[in-house]
This record gives C-alpha cells, sequence and structure tokens, in this order.
C-alpha cells in the first residue's frame, strides 16, 4: 500500500532536531516492516524569519559554521533516509491542488496538531483514501472552544485516531464521537539495533542533550558538571538551539548517526527534550530528566503521560530535586520491567494499523 504521511518534515530540514528526525525515520522503517511503501509530504513551509534570526550567532563563529555543518549533515541523513514525496509542497493550496497520490494518508507523529491548520488534518486527502493519524500531538492539555469547534469537521474525516498522549484521547473524544487510542511514538516502535548508529570511540562519559533553554540553570547544570566530576567521567554537551549557553564546554553538532552512537556508548544521559530521553529508554541507559520551565512548561504533559505509562516518574528532576541528582541517577532503572509494557504498547499499535489492513 502507498502511504502518504504528514509530519515534520518542514521542521526538521531547517532545525537540528535528531528526535524529530528519527521519530521520521523510524515510522517509515515500521510501515516498510508491514510490506508497505510509505513516504513523508516534503513541505517546504518553513518560517524565514526564524532562520534569519540564528544570523546573530555568527559572531561565535566557530560553533556557528559547525552548526551549519550540522545542518547539512542533517539534510544528508533525510536524504539517504527517509523517503519523501517527488512534489514538493510550498502552501495547503499546493496539497489541494496536487495531492499526492497515495491509498493511505497519515497525520504523525510529533505536534503536528499543536497549531491546527487544514493540511496538517489531511483536508487535502480525497473522501475514498484512508485517513489515519499516528501519535499526533496538540502540545497542550486543553483545547480553546473556537479551535475545538475549527477542528471537529477536519476530524470526523478520520477513518481512525491514535493519539500519543492520554489527555490527547481526551480531548478528541471530547469533540467528536469516535474511539481515540492512545499509542507509541514512532521511536519506540524499533529496538536499538534497527538505528544507524556510528561505532565511536569515546567512552566513560557523560552526555547531556538539550533543547530550548533560556538558561542552564534550568536543567541544574552546574550540578551536572558537579555530578560528572565526582564520577571522574567526561562532560560531553549538544545543545543546538541553544549552544551559546555553553560555548565553555565547547558543544558539540554529530551527525544523526554519532549522536545515535554517543547515546549507545554514554554511561548516563541528562535531557530535557521528549525524544532525549525516549532515546535513553532504546539504549537502556541511566539518565534523568528535567521537565520544561516557562512557556516550555505547557509541553510536559507529553513527558508526564509517558513516564507514567512506563513506571519511570522517578527518573524527572524538578527544581526541588536537583541537589539529588547524584542519587537520582545512581538508582537502577529495571529496563525489563520498562520493555514489558513497551512490547504489550507495541501490540496495541499493530492492531491499530490492522484495523485498516495496514
Amino acid at each position: 500500500m502507498k502511504i502518504s504521511i504528514n509530519s515534520t518534515y518542514s521542521y526538521i530540514r531547517t532545525n537540528i532536531n535528531y528526535g524529530s528526525t528519527l521519530q521520521c525515520y523510524a515510522l517509515q522503517k515500521y510501515l516498510k516492516k508491514r510490506g508497505h511503501d510509505p513516504e513523508h509530504l516534503r513541505d517546504y513551509r518553513a518560517n524565514p524569519v526564524l532562520i534569519l534570526k540564528r544570523l546573530k550567532n555568527i559572531k561565535w563563529f566557530k560553533p556557528f559554521c559547525a552548526k551549519a555543518v550540522a545542518q547539512f549533515e542533517m539534510g544528508r541523513f533525510i536524504k539517504d533516509n527517509i523517503a519523501v514525496s517527488t512534489k514538493g509542497y510550498i502552501s495547503e493550496k499546493a496539497m489541494y491542488k496536487n495531492c499526492p497520490k497515495a491509498d493511505c494518508f497519515i497525520a504523525g507523529s510529533d505536534q503536528i496538531w499543536r497549531n491546527p491548520t487544514g493540511s496538517r488534518f489531511l483536508n487535502y486527502a480525497p473522501d475514498e483514501a484512508i485517513k489515519l493519524s499516528y501519535a499526533a500531538s496538540f502540545g497542550r492539555t486543553s483545547l480553546p472552544k473556537e479551535i475545538a469547534e475549527k477542528i471537529k469537521p477536519w476530524l470526523n474525516r478520520f477513518d481512525g485516531i491514535s493519539v500519543r498522549e492520554k489527555t490527547a484521547v481526551n480531548m478528541v473524544e471530547s469533540i467528536v464521537d469516535k474511539e481515540v487510542v492512545q499509542v507509541l511514538d514512532p521511536t519506540l516502535l524499533l529496538d536499538m539495533d534497527e538505528y544507524p548508529y556510528a561505532n565511536i570511540e569515546e567512552k566513560n562519559y557523560c552526555y547531556c542533550y538539550f533543547l530550548n533553554l533560556g538558561d542552564k540553570k534550568n536543567v541544574s547544570f552546574d550540578e551536572i558538571k558537579r555530578y560528572a566530576a565526582d564520577e571522574n567521567m567526561k562532560l560531553i554537551v549538544t545543545s543546538p538551539s541553544n549552544y551559546t549557553l555553553f560555548l565553555n564546554e565547547n558543544p558539540i553538532f554529530p551527525t544523526v548517526e554519532k549522536w545515535l552512537g554517543l547515546y549507545k556508548n554514554a554511561n548516563c544521559i541528562f535531557t530535557n527534550t521528549y525524544h532525549g530521553m525516549l532515546f535513553c529508554i532504546i539504549f537502556k541507559k541511566q539518565f534523568l530528566f528535567f521537565v520544561q520551565k516557562g512557556s516550555g512548561a505547557a509541553e510536559n504533559d507529553r513527558f508526564y503521560s509517558l513516564m507514567s505509562m512506563l513506571h519511570l516518574e522517578d527518573r524527572m528532576v524538578t527544581s526541588g530535586d536537583a541537589a539529588c541528582i547524584s542519587e537520582k541517577m545512581k538508582k537502577p532503572i529495571d529496563y525489563e520491567k520498562v520493555y514489558e509494557v513497551i512490547h504489550s504498547e507495541r501490540v496495541r499499535t499493530d492492531r491499530f494499523f490492522e484495523k485498516y489492513g495496514i
């Protein structure tokens, strides 16, 4: 079956976000294993203003150039590993005018419903095609009435709806009379060895992967440095969107393959990102996760939802836990129990797709 996926292509082609890129990779790989022919919609609707704002960091020339190279490498990874539509789309109008030819259309995964537009709800897909969402996320815990009314007819066109967070199940079921299923993020549908990680020589290090930080204090970075020093571990930092906060730590911008390799070899990992947390689980690492603060706090539901499902709530660090980082990190994780839940949830995903002949 030919499957067209509407996800985060327009974002990952202009931003270094390893998790968002790998969720695209994972969903395609999963669908290919089931005998289908998936491709992502090649959507070019990026925000040029946000891209131009990055030029202000050119005064830090060396890391600025390193990030530019990493963005080029991200494009190379996408080209080599993620099938995309032959035609590119620069507007919603173009999607309606020249809809991709497919038997099934999927919206998801990731926060594609954060700012609802018709195309994110597959309004351009023909009536006769199968229309599904997979692990779609709103990136919020409630919807204003006007948005709920706006998306109601769009949701009613879906044959099957699955979402990533429990709160999203409740939101959608309050809008339309349809069954809504909570499913795993696509990255958790694959095992570690199904990812193209690089074999790296680096050993005995603590890896930090951060995004959308306003201040290093939001991830208790002084405590992290102290922990790494006490344990005689090297500290390696990747923070693509806020690398200027970590200039003294010589932040790196690895390729996707090396990023995966760094996860695989790390002694332990600190992160504040959703997919950064998921890959800790995929590689079965000791890790701690810092909940978002400020404007990003509205997104914390996705972390709570997953951590509750996997019984890993004790891996989350709040402002009151900062002094206990060493104690929390050293507490062992029972990955046998974690993967019992994951395997059960993978069956749920299989059944969701089987229902629609996929």
